[in-house]
């Protein structure tokens, strides 16, 4: 029952998301942030705290403050701060498109795989460079849109399971 709750819990988030994506990524920040700032303040007193050696000491609270410092600055910039983080994610599919071409062209695959590969490659360069471009314009949406499906997924499997009763690994058995 609880899985079935939980899945319907999960659709229900992912609706939400697809509906309102700028206010889920903005939330998404925020909790970030809170995380890292509840880390910050922990790390700073564990250096206060601490009976180690001194350089032990000052680097916990160097590191928690710093750690402070940036959630603060998270925190008061979130479209910034996802635009910087669409930004890196769009950079990783820029070298992941590269890699999969390369590896497309040189690999030893049969044919329909390495034009699948490269076809793949050209998508993410693609895709990468749009994102380069518009980060809040498309980035944002497509992650939001990325979110969604993974918790609309994530839902139908957990109600799939509790409504069957059977685990996760024998449903495609």
């Amino acid at each position: 029952m609880l899985q079935i709750v939980l899945g319907a819990i999960c659709i229900t988030l992912s609706l939400v998301t697809i509906l309102y994506i700028g206010p889920a990524i903005f939330s998404i920040i925020i909790i970030l942030s809170v995380i890292l700032l509840v880390i910050g303040i922990e790390r700073v007193a564990t250096g206060i705290a601490s009976s180690r050696a001194n350089k032990s000491r000052l680097f916990n609270i160097g590191i928690g403050l710093l750690i402070v410092a940036f959630s603060i600055v998270l925190m008061q910039f979130p479209i910034f701060t996802s635009e910087i983080l669409i930004l890196l994610g769009a950079i990783a599919l820029f070298f992941s498109g590269i890699s999969r071409i390369v590896h497309g062209i040189r690999g030893d695959n049969q044919d329909r795989s390495r034009a699948l590969q490269v076809g793949v490659g050209v998508v993410s360069l693609a895709i990468s460079l749009i994102i380069m471009v518009h980060p809040v314009n498309v980035g944002l949406p497509l992650l939001g849109v990325i979110i969604s499906v993974a918790l609309l997924i994530s839902g139908i499997e957990m109600m799939l399971v509790g409504i069957t009763g059977r685990p996760k690994d024998r449903l495609t058995a």
